[in-house]
């Protein structure tokens, strides 16, 4: 096979000078050497650095900095010790206001180069980033996992590009508390001689410590997934050592912090990377913690004003960051608001709906509310925080996405009985499946609301939904609005929400 001739003379181990002009999606700075792009790891905008280049393409080059010989004027002193080695943020060296505008860039761009989005087609309005503060200690939930370590119990994040553990004592995107509860959790395993689980080895018992706030009463909730088979006979399983030895961490570690509401067991005894089992046991406390959405806008209903009850157990979805998921809201109830404007009795399909969080926060808008979600544990979250708030014009219907939206017939009615005036979709990172944008395009009502935690997949989407098919005969969906919205401070994650209609 001919060995590809690079455009370029570049090698890898080389020492490069470069100078920053753009951030890409991943969160890498991109610098340009004779027209070739270098990526680099936390870097910012308008630095000028030596790069020692570790990957080298034909396209394209990724470089780690052995210097920086002039920082950006949008550097930063990161908030956290961890920064240097821990994988979990990527932008804590930058000033918010810039990681804000980048993001902004970032949804810009996506929407421009993949979504063929001419400039001022449509209004991409200014992100709505987190108010002063509220860019550190926003995080409601983290998941660590656990290993010993020359007879230390870690816990905590992955390092940047390894599977090395960093013990994180302080994270600064997580609230004190959490510091604290992890920080016990991990004295009272070491000091019970509870084992850590080796991947390697598939041997120990405890494999991740979970814990989830309520920012609304302060309640943790703790959960540990443990190497062990769902028990069928929980009455024999209470007779196991290992139970025993994890209900006396459970009791000390109520004992020392009063804010934990609950500890429960998570069972996971499958190799692989995924984090929580199916079934839970709980060993002290209560399975949940109760967070409240609210606003202080006055012209959203009073309900609204007044808050909605969330039960969230340890596998719940629930957005990460709890003021900022009020501003995701708010902004998705005005754009219901403006689809639904000449409607005399709305009916809205929520799909992707997980606990219902959006479902529940429409409903004081609609006139009946049906939310889509696959997940059992979900669903039945949903329907517990539907009579939680007495809603009951939240319908909750378990299946598939694009099962259920294939059931819109072609005069448009939901399950033979209603007729939607507006759906909305809050996809997973990797967006609509071809299914469901084909059902969409072919039975979907007037008004679409898309929520997207990926500005690349939300791109091809919106160019998918847009496009009239080879013969022109196929209606789809013009935006009308889009509106960033920064959930994840710190980070280069960013949220969209996007009203389209029917053209």
């Amino acid at each position: 096979m001919a060995k590809v001739k690079l455009a370029h003379d570049l090698r890898r181990g080389d020492v490069v000078d470069v100078t920053v002009e753009s951030l890409a999606n991943g969160g890498d700075g991109v610098a340009k050497l004779s027209g070739l792009p270098v990526f680099v790891d936390r870097s910012a905008v308008g630095d000028k650095l030596k790069v020692r280049l570790f990957d080298v393409r034909k396209d394209f080059a990724r470089g780690e900095i052995e210097s920086i010989v002039e920082p950006s004027s949008e550097r930063a002193q990161p908030p956290c010790e961890h920064f240097d080695a821990c994988g979990g943020c990527q932008w804590q060296h930058m000033k918010y206001a810039a990681q804000a505008a980048h993001k902004e860039g970032l949804v810009r761009q996506a929407l421009k180069h993949i979504g063929g989005l001419g400039e001022g087609e449509v209004l991409i309005e200014a992100i709505a980033g987190a108010t002063p503060g509220g860019e550190l200690h926003y995080r409601n939930k983290a998941q660590f996992p656990v290993q010993y370590v020359d007879g230390q119990f870690l816990a905590g994040y992955y390092g940047r590009g390894s599977h090395d553990l960093i013990n994180v004592r302080h994270c600064s995107i997580q609230p004190p508390e959490m510091d604290a509860i992890l920080a016990t959790s991990r004295q009272l395993l070491k000091k019970y001689k509870v084992h850590a689980y080796d991947e390697k080895t598939h041997k120990g018992l405890v494999r991740h410590i979970c814990l989830r706030q309520s920012f609304h009463s302060g309640k943790i909730l703790a959960t540990f997934v443990i190497n062990y088979a769902e028990p069928k006979n929980f009455s024999k399983f209470k007779e196991n050592e290992d139970l025993v030895v994890l209900l006396d961490v459970a009791r000390d570690l109520v004992d020392q912090h009063s804010n934990v509401e609950g500890l429960v067991l998570n069972f996971n005894n499958e190799r692989g990377n995924r984090i929580l089992g199916d079934g839970s046991l709980v060993l002290i406390g209560i399975e949940y913690v109760e967070e409240v959405l609210k606003t202080k806008r006055t012209d959203l209903p009073q309900k609204l004003q007044d808050g909605l009850k969330l039960r969230l157990s340890s596998a719940s979805f629930f957005q990460v960051n709890t003021g900022q998921a009020v501003t995701l809201l708010e902004i998705v109830a005005d754009m219901a608001r403006e689809a639904l404007s000449q409607c005399s009795a709305p009916v809205i399909v929520d799909a992707y709906a997980g606990v219902g969080t959006i479902a529940l926060w429409l409903s004081t808008l609609a006139h009946t509310v049906v939310a889509v979600e696959e997940n059992k544990d979900a669903v039945n979250d949903g329907q517990a925080n539907t009579k939680l708030n007495d809603l009951p014009n939240v319908e909750f219907v378990e299946g598939r996405v694009e099962d259920v939206l294939s059931r819109l017939s072609e005069d448009g009615d939901l399950l033979e009985t209603l007729k939607p005036d507006l759906l909305v979709v809050d996809p997973p990172r990797k967006g609509l499946s071809p299914e469901v944008l084909t059902a969409i395009k072919e039975r979907g009502p007037q008004n679409l609301i898309y929520v997207s935690c990926n500005p690349t997949t939300l791109a091809r989407d919106l160019k998918l939904l847009g496009d009239k098919g080879e013969k022109g005969d196929q209606s789809g969906y013009k935006a009308k609005r889009i509106k960033p919205v920064d959930l994840f401070p710190q980070t280069y994650h960013v949220e969209t929400v996007v009203l389209l209609e029917r053209f």
